[in-house]
């Protein structure tokens, strides 16, 4: 039997945000990886297409799909209390992945996208309501936050953290033999509209400043045939906007 995984992108808590075509990529390709071999359910609380958003003044899409955002104001943390501005929970509301995970709580595993180091509280959202619903279920966390801030990482509660794009232990946890051939799992999305497409991985610099050499590794053209493959599925999709 195969095992099914929930993909969950988690909301964005910061002074901004806004939708540049902004999409979990990281935890599709994972994901797409393994995509014959597993059950997925996803949860994108970025997903402005969500019906949640179609009643929503000021959210709508311009002509290349980009847009706001709906968030709640929150109050700043102790750290930034002084920053003379409004802090926002940017996502859907917690009752819409509340609802969600009563109709898919059957998952084994929770893959658990992470991106800004600061966007953390997101994170650790998810995770205290993923283990309120199935606390049997294993919780993975990877991505740049993962990858910058391990140890930080590591305290917020997932079963296992993954550093960079080093994936074994993730196999050896699912059981399972990639196919590394695969493209990204963007048909987890019910509709979608707008894409990223990443052509190469890494950098051929090491500058002291940038996470990229850490979290991508060295440079590295990603082989044509692939890319095409990926930019056809999208097509076939019906996505409008890809971002390169």
């Amino acid at each position: 039997m195969k095992p099914k995984i929930l993909l969950v992108n988690p909301p964005i808590y910061d002074f901004a945000a806004y939708d540049f075509w902004l999409k979990p990529y990281g935890l599709l390709k994972v994901a797409g990886y393994v995509q014959s071999k597993a059950e997925f359910a996803l949860f994108d609380y970025l997903d402005r297409l969500h019906p949640f958003y179609s009643d929503k003044p000021g959210c709508e899409s311009d002509k290349w799909g980009r847009g706001r955002f709906f968030y709640d104001r929150i109050p700043n943390p102790p750290c930034l209390e002084k920053i003379p501005r409004f802090y926002r929970r940017f996502g859907l509301p917690k009752k819409y992945f509340a609802d969600f995970l009563k109709a898919n709580n059957e998952f084994e595993f929770a893959f658990v996208e992470t991106a800004m180091t600061y966007w953390y509280p997101g994170v650790k959202e998810v995770i205290d309501d993923i283990r309120e619903v199935n606390p049997a279920a294993k919780i993975i966390l990877g991505g740049n936050y993962a990858t910058i801030c391990p140890n930080h990482t590591k305290k917020l509660g997932a079963d296992l953290v993954i550093e960079g794009d080093v994936l074994e232990p993730l196999w050896d946890l699912l059981n399972i033999e990639p196919d590394l051939s695969r493209p990204a799992l963007w048909q987890a999305y019910n509709k979608i509209e707008t894409a990223a497409q990443r052509l190469s991985d890494g950098c051929p610099f090491n500058c002291s400043y940038c996470s990229v050499p850490k979290v991508y590794g060295q440079f590295q053209a990603r082989p044509l045939e692939h890319s095409l493959a990926e930019l056809k599925l999208l097509y076939n999709l019906g996505v409008k906007n890809i971002a390169f």
